[in-house]
């Protein structure tokens, strides 16, 4: 089980996912989890263990996880094409 279970806002996180064009499910897979214990985890329902967070991770970008983590306000697009480097 991770240590340090961060704090997921659902809504922010569901925003940074859909601009990277990606689903729960694809999540699930990638962390080798029900796409259930995903959303619970998300919700803070269920802590997760180190495999889902890397998951949960890598699917926004690190962009996208401080977004949904609240350490900003700001969500940059940094997977398109017209993406600024």
């Amino acid at each position: 089980m991770s240590k340090a279970c961060p704090s997921i806002e659902p809504h922010r996180f569901k925003t940074a996912l859909c601009l990277r064009r990606k689903t729960l499910s694809e999540v699930a897979t990638a962390a080798k989890a029900s796409l259930r214990h995903v959303v619970y985890v998300i919700h803070g329902e269920r802590p997760g263990s180190d495999r889902v967070y890397q998951a949960l991770r890598a699917a926004l970008g690190e962009s996208g996880w401080a977004f949904a983590t609240g350490q900003t306000d700001a969500l940059r697009d940094e997977g398109g094409d017209h993406a600024a480097a």
